[in-house]
């Protein structure tokens, strides 16, 4: 399923919605979260005739999204 709001992650330099112009039909965005502090958001787009991510690939998503977290977080000097 396309997402609802084609301009959802801006315009290109023409000034068409990125979605549109990268036909992208199923997107699956995750947010890096260490201790319930987020450092971002991991987005990945699916694009033409390919089928909506499927759970087997969400959970992959989720569990690379909890290391690069960890890769995130500063750490304290020893």
């Amino acid at each position: 399923m396309r997402p609802e709001d084609p301009e959802a992650f801006g315009r290109d330099t023409a000034g068409v919605p990125v979605i549109t112009r990268a036909n992208v039909t199923s997107l699956l965005s995750v947010p890096p979260a260490h201790k319930n502090v987020v450092r971002g958001v991991l987005t990945l787009f699916r694009c033409g005739p390919r089928p909506a991510f499927s759970m087997a690939e969400a959970q992959a998503m989720d569990m690379i999204s909890r290391h690069l977290a960890l890769a995130l977080t500063p750490r304290r000097p020893a």
